[in-house]
């Protein structure tokens, strides 16, 4: 029975560990395919001595008048079916960028689709302009309108706009296709007098039919803009994904899909690809792209996305720099057929902004799924939810991780001293096991009777080496699920740990990093290990396993964030300190040696031995 348990216990340790080995395997085959693109690179800059860019399926638009006629005879057909045959005024050959911005952003168009070219954040570096650049380089501007080729490919809507309206915190493109059409696009952001989230751009896109007959339109795509990895290091790629919502669940879908990889022992192994068309989605609520730290989510009140289409955006790459494999999605609307003399709009909410949850989570219509906290999503939540509650009285986050890693020792703390309790008992009784094993090794089904009978007297648990474990393991997913990507903790400094969302890289050995807090909960790991009583039921490969277990969590939380890394320390010095508080207790039950143990659990039916008196001596 002691052996079925303990191999439970391990088994779910094992999963738990199993689970984020097969996640830096993930991120092994998106490094080679990184390195096999660059060497590509190498040998396509040595045969024609440039570098291409990958377009990954989109055409570029807009670079004479037939091509833009042509573009605008797709946008829009005659309802009576005579074509439209738009005359292109006021085209502007050069590139123009415009910016407006607010406490929070600072947002960049460009007058060539009158889209978004890049998004700057102002404040989520402590304060200070960040690092990261949404879109920089991406391959289409964000809120690009799109349109679809008869081969399902979609066409870029590049046309030069012209800037009709501007202010600090709005501004509206007008493009003037002929004398039928116009082409309207307004943005705004909200000021800090707002109600409204400072990272979320209002958009509308306006089509005003002045023709004298109504026109039918085709579905409308909008680019979400191109995500790449907030750095080159580690554990960045394995973030990227784009993701929709139905009204009923959320799905993602991540860049390795893409890439391609063997999967875990070959299972969910699959080839690169282009792009992918989820043609499943029913319906499309709002939709997103994302990195670690960072979302695009666009919704609409009024209208429903139905079709979705995500693609691989490789960045510019050169002889001297690896290439950031980025992600895109464009999401169509139907958009119908606007009567003469009519107009249309279609009106969007497109927030860009970091993955902080309760942010989210105040947007409305599950829109905090997008931090994507996993099959432990409950137990994530609750912990992200007192972790803000702490640091609203403590404002440091690092000291919020510690506190709270106290305090839920403290909620465990009975069940572990019981078990710890249970674990010493079980040392106190090795004679007694080992004279049964000997008295019954040839009845087995004996010796594990006597052997439960044993346990049962001294109130033993025979499981009771796991169960601190298992019970700590819900709550490590659970953090490790909410601590990868919690954008509050990015930059946020500790003791000597300069950023809590990444490894706490000291200095590096011959380009090997060497991380101490890792190695100081290695460490305290171990002696907490060494200072479990012995189960004297357990085989020498059990026993073995045990005091392997540091060394592996060592090395799979080695790059791991220093957040997580830092709960996980805390917990085994509480855990050592509650093992010495319970070692150094007398047990209020007696050990018995030699053969009473052996009448002890015979002796029961005839009234046993009264507990808390000393057994009489031989």
């Amino acid at each position: 029975m002691d052996k079925k348990n303990t191999f439970l216990g391990l088994l779910f340790i094992a999963l738990g560990i199993g689970y984020m080995f097969w996640q830096s395997v993930e991120l092994q085959q998106q490094e080679r395919f990184t390195e096999l693109e660059a060497d590509k690179l190498v040998q396509s800059s040595d045969v024609e001595g440039v570098s291409t860019d990958n377009n990954s399926g989109f055409a570029s638009a807009s670079e004479s008048a037939a091509e833009e006629s042509a573009m605008l005879d797709l946008l829009a057909k005659d309802v009576s079916g005579i074509a439209a045959e738009p005359d292109i005024l006021d085209v502007v050959d050069a590139e123009e960028l415009v910016s407006i911005s607010n406490d929070y952003i600072r947002v960049e168009f460009t007058n060539l689709g009158g889209a978004i070219r890049r998004v700057e954040f102002l404040k989520t570096k402590r304060g200070q302009l960040d690092d990261f650049v949404f879109n920089d380089k991406g391959h289409l501007p964000a809120l690009s309108l799109g349109l679809p080729n008869k081969d399902g490919s979609i066409q870029e809507f590049d046309m030069p706009y012209q800037i009709e309206a501007k202010s600090s915190n709005s501004i509206t493109f007008l493009l003037q296709a002929g004398a039928d059409l116009q082409i309207r696009r307004i943005y705004s952001l909200s000021q800090s007098s707002s109600s409204k989230d400072p990272y979320i751009i209002e958009h509308s896109t306006t089509f005003d039919n002045k023709s004298s007959s109504a026109k039918a339109f085709s579905t409308l795509y909008l680019n979400l803009g191109t995500m790449q990895p907030i750095s080159d290091g580690r554990m960045q790629q394995s973030y990227l994904n784009v993701g929709y919502y139905n009204g009923a669940d959320a799905k993602f879908k991540p860049i390795t899909k893409l890439i391609g990889g063997n999967g875990f022992l070959g299972i969910g192994a699959s080839a690169p690809r282009e792009e992918i068309r989820v043609e499943d989605a029913g319906r499309i609520e709002w939709s997103s792209v994302k990195n670690q730290f960072f979302a695009a989510v666009l919704s609409s009140e009024q209208e429903i996305g139905e079709d979705l289409i995500i693609y691989r955006v490789d960045g510019e790459q050169s002889l001297s720099t690896e290439s950031r494999v980025g992600i895109t999605g464009s999401v169509g609307y139907a958009f119908g057929t606007i009567a003469s003399g009519s107009s249309k709009s279609l009106d969007f909410d497109y927030f860009v902004g970091p993955k902080e949850f309760k942010r989210l989570q105040a947007l409305g219509n599950e829109k905090d799924l997008v931090m994507q906290f996993g099959f432990l999503s409950f137990i994530s939540k609750l912990l992200l939810s007192f972790m803000y509650a702490i640091h609203a009285l403590v404002p440091s986050w690092g000291m919020s991780i510690v506190i709270m890693t106290i305090c839920i020792k403290l909620i465990f703390w009975p069940l572990t001293a019981k078990a710890t309790k249970s674990q010493k008992r079980m040392s106190s009784i090795q004679g007694p096991m080992a004279e049964l094993k000997e008295k019954f090794k040839d009845n087995p089904q004996k010796m594990q009777q006597e052997t439960l009978k044993l346990f049962k007297e001294h109130q033993v648990n025979p499981v009771a080496g796991c169960l601190p474990m298992l019970v700590q393991m819900p709550i490590f997913l659970g953090l490790f699920y909410m601590l990868r990507s919690a954008s509050e903790l990015r930059h946020e400094s500790f003791l000597w740990i300069s950023d809590l969302s990444q490894a706490d890289t000291i200095f590096e050995i011959s380009g090997f990093p060497i991380n101490l807090l890792p190695l100081i909960m290695g460490g305290t790991m171990f002696l907490q290990m060494s200072m479990m009583p012995i189960n004297p039921s357990a085989d020498p490969v059990q026993q073995k396993i045990f005091k392997f277990l540091p060394f592996v969590f060592l090395v799979f939380l080695y790059s791991f964030s220093a957040g997580l890394v830092l709960y996980w320390t805390v917990q085994n010095i509480l855990t050592i300190l509650q093992q010495k508080i319970t070692n150094s207790r007398p047990d209020e039950l007696p050990a018995i040696t030699g053969d009473q143990a052996i009448k002890t659990s015979k002796s029961k039916a005839k009234g046993g031995i009264a507990r808390g008196k000393s057994p009489q001596k031989n």
